[in-house]
């Protein structure tokens, strides 16, 4: 079952450009009313009384008048002008706006007809651009990489994607951030991937990929990632001794991924592994030293750092999200 879908950012700006079009066009109406009103009452003509003497006196005091008018409409004409210009430059601007927003609308609604009658293909398509997206990891001080990275990142990948550990899009890319700001050198190589079935929901697509993380360990990874053992190294020899044998070395994490795709094509919800013990055996060959540094590491079971393990919001989490498969 998919989750409630928020309102997208796309929509929200549709919403926006909306409600300003018609606020806009309303005060277009207004001013056009408001020339109209005083274009007729300098048409206003009134009744001319049948007595002579009235007539004369009328006709004196409406000379006068259409002088004065004469005058004030030389004096105001290209103020009319300059009003009327502006009008039909608000109306030209507004049908440009209507029909740009009609433009996006197709274009998304072919979207989404390209998704539905190929989203078997797509979701595989759009997993292997995700690893590609992050083969050097999410740096956000790198700025061309990180540019597009956030650009595939919004465009298939829903706002509030959800997993055990955290919800939403930007803890997410944070995650991301801390595997290649407190490693050097990561590179994700992709692996296998296939087609799982769904929770019985037709409309989703289930993909299950395998990949690899290479990084390299720095004093950083174990000063933030590690800080117990870290700290620990500070007065025990031991400790000391495999925080030296960690330095500098590279270890190749297992990694396995679940990504959900709902009826548009994107991403709502996903699960992840990340095997750190055995790539700590691999790395330090000895069992003790590797379940040390494990249980001083701030990794989740997901494979996620430094996240809140409060355990009624993780419960939340795990009713609202499809059938596990990790």
């Amino acid at each position: 079952m998919l989750p409630p879908r928020p309102e997208s950012s796309s929509a929200s700006e549709v919403s926006d450009s909306t409600r300003c079009l018609a606020q806009r066009f309303a005060r277009v109406l207004t001013l056009r009313q408001d020339q109209r009103q005083r274009t007729n009452r300098t048409r206003r003509r009134t009744h001319r009384s049948r007595n002579c003497a009235s007539m004369r006196r009328e006709l004196q005091a409406g000379a006068a008048v259409d002088k004065k008018r004469h005058r004030a409409l030389h004096a105001t004409a290209p103020n009319a002008r300059v009003e009327d210009e502006a009008l039909d430059a608000t109306i030209r601007s507004l049908q440009a706006h209507i029909a740009s927003m009609e433009r996006s609308a197709l274009l998304r609604d072919s979207a989404t007809i390209v998704w539905r009658a190929n989203r078997s293909a797509a979701a595989l398509d759009l997993s292997r651009e995700y690893f590609l997206q992050f083969e050097h990891g999410y740096d956000p001080a790198d700025g061309g990489r990180s540019v597009s990275t956030e650009r595939f990142m919004s465009s298939v990948f829903r706002p509030d994607i959800l997993c055990r550990d955290f919800q939403g899009l930007q803890p997410f890319m944070d995650q991301w951030e801390k595997y290649t700001t407190f490693h050097k050198g990561l590179v994700v190589s992709l692996g296998k991937m296939r087609l799982v079935s769904g929770d019985g929901d037709a409309e989703c697509v289930v993909v299950h990929a395998t990949a690899e993380i290479r990084v390299t360990f720095t004093a950083d990874t174990l000063k933030f990632l590690y800080p117990s053992l870290f700290t620990q190294a500070l007065q025990d020899t031991q400790a000391r001794a495999i925080v030296d044998s960690l330095v500098g070395r590279q270890g190749d994490l297992p990694l396995e991924l679940v990504l959900n795709f709902d009826d548009e094509g994107r991403v709502f919800a996903y699960e992840s592994r990340v095997g750190l013990v055995s790539t700590l055996l691999e790395v330090l060959h000895d069992p003790s030293a590797a379940i040390r540094v494990y249980q001083s590491s701030l990794m989740t079971a997901d494979g996620h750092w430094k996240v809140s393990q409060d355990r009624e919001a993780i419960a939340q989490r795990e009713r609202m999200l499809p059938r596990q498969l990790l």
